[in-house]
């Protein structure tokens, strides 16, 4: 190896990028839910749309970490969640076939 090799990165780079991407992340996450909570209470409208680009986002991005083995949340945090946000669901349905 020579004197002149140039080094374009380093791991205060890789850093600084992970924070970015950290961020946009997160506006963009918390910028979806409150654009369904707008449109929900105010409009009136439906928001699954919103709420279902949310989580497959964020289902993304912790399959992405899993694949390249750098998850920060165990497996059984994740089912629990899962579970959880499938029973939410289910009970949100038999609520709304009750109040029709």
């Amino acid at each position: 190896m020579n004197d002149t090799t140039v080094i374009r990165t380093d791991e205060r780079t890789d850093a600084v990028i992970g924070m970015s991407a950290r961020l946009v992340t997160l506006v963009f996450s918390f910028g979806l839910l409150a654009i369904a909570l707008v449109r929900m209470l105010a409009f009136g409208q439906a928001c699954w749309d919103l709420l279902a680009l949310y989580v497959v986002g964020n289902v993304m991005g912790l399959g992405y970490q899993y694949a390249h083995r750098a998850s920060v949340i165990p497996w059984r945090w994740i089912a629990l969640f899962a579970l959880g946000g499938a029973a939410f669901a289910l009970t949100l349905g038999l609520l709304r076939g009750v109040m029709l």
